[in-house]
């Protein structure tokens, strides 16, 4: 069964809370991505392990796409909120600095590390667990790149998707001097699975 919501929570503490609160968050919980802890601001499982390549952040440091080969089924739910932020017209205020994605990479390599840590996590998780994965679908170099599709299709084989929720924010205005082509999405998506 999917469930598919969209809901005007004002941060992603506030959307990770009531999640929560629907019972998809539970037992043993990495974040793949810890970044700056927005997630866990509101609510805090009691079994959080909190992994960030900055090894100023978090618990732990590990690459997201390379966890220790001994972490195979090891946690009952794994949050992975990747930087999804395709590259293009720079988002305002320091948010690709929070989210350590200053540096350029390639649009077919930040699709390609998505694809890889969505794959590590779902190795990570117990069979039975819940994957939790944010993306947003975008327009990059002029076409609709669709994230929560991509992420789907790739554990098609391994997950269930079982809930759908989307987070909305304020609209962004169409940057000026650019003809809009695409529909323009406000809101990121967080997919729900469970490993089967």
């Amino acid at each position: 069964m999917v469930v598919m919501a969209a809901h005007a929570w004002g941060t992603n503490a506030e959307m990770i809370a009531d999640i929560a609160d629907l019972g998809y968050i539970g037992g043993s919980v990495l974040d793949a991505s810890y970044g700056l802890g927005r997630f866990w601001s509101k609510y805090q499982p009691d079994s959080l392990i909190c992994n960030d390549a900055d090894p100023t952040r978090g618990d732990l440091s590990y690459d997201f796409t390379s966890f220790p080969e001994d972490w195979e089924d090891k946690y009952d739910t794994v949050v992975f909120d990747p930087p999804y932020k395709l590259n293009g017209t720079p988002t305002l205020g320091k948010m690709d600095e929070d989210y350590g994605i200053g540096t350029y990479t390639s649009l077919n390599d930040k699709l390609d590390l998505i694809t890889r840590g969505v794959l590590e996590c779902a190795r990570v998780t117990k069979v039975g667990g819940t994957i939790l994965v944010k993306v947003q679908d975008q327009v990059a170099s002029g076409r609709m790149w669709f994230q929560s599709d991509m992420v789907r299709d790739t554990l098609c084989d391994i997950a269930n998707k079982v809930a759908v929720f989307h987070l909305l924010t304020k609209p962004r205005p169409q940057p000026k001097g650019r003809r809009q082509v695409h529909a323009r999405n406000n809101y990121s998506t967080l997919l729900i699975f469970k490993k089967v």
